[in-house]
């Protein structure tokens, strides 16, 4: 008699991620960023089109092996074409949801006059 143990649970935590997916629906706009800053070497903080200021450690990806390695060079970075990742001239990448999965601390950004 096979064995389907481990199958199942692979179908049950199937159906527990996408039951519990959330992002936006058809017809809603996507989070996109509008500024990023470095403050410090792992860090990144970035204001959003939904009104927030994230505040990101990145370091979790430091053992990628083209995350910057130094302080200079992780401030080298511009937002992509679609405005959802960052990008280092190493060719590191993160994505607008890692960094707001990241996120250690947000606030409302306050709108000029």
């Amino acid at each position: 008699m096979p064995d389907f143990r481990g199958v199942k649970q692979c179908l049950i935590l199937r159906e527990i991620v996408c039951h519990e997916r959330k992002g936006n629906s058809m017809g809603a706009t996507s989070t996109v960023i509008l500024k990023v800053e470095t403050p410090d070497y792992g860090k990144v903080t970035i204001e959003a089109s939904d009104g927030l200021r994230y505040f990101a450690d990145l370091t979790s990806f430091s053992k990628v092996y083209c995350y910057p390695k130094t302080k200079e060079l992780w401030s080298q970075l511009s937002v992509d074409s679609y405005g959802r990742a960052l990008v280092w001239t190493t060719r590191f990448e993160a994505h607008i949801d890692q960094i707001i999965g990241l996120a250690f601390k947000t606030e409302k950004v306050q709108k000029s006059a």
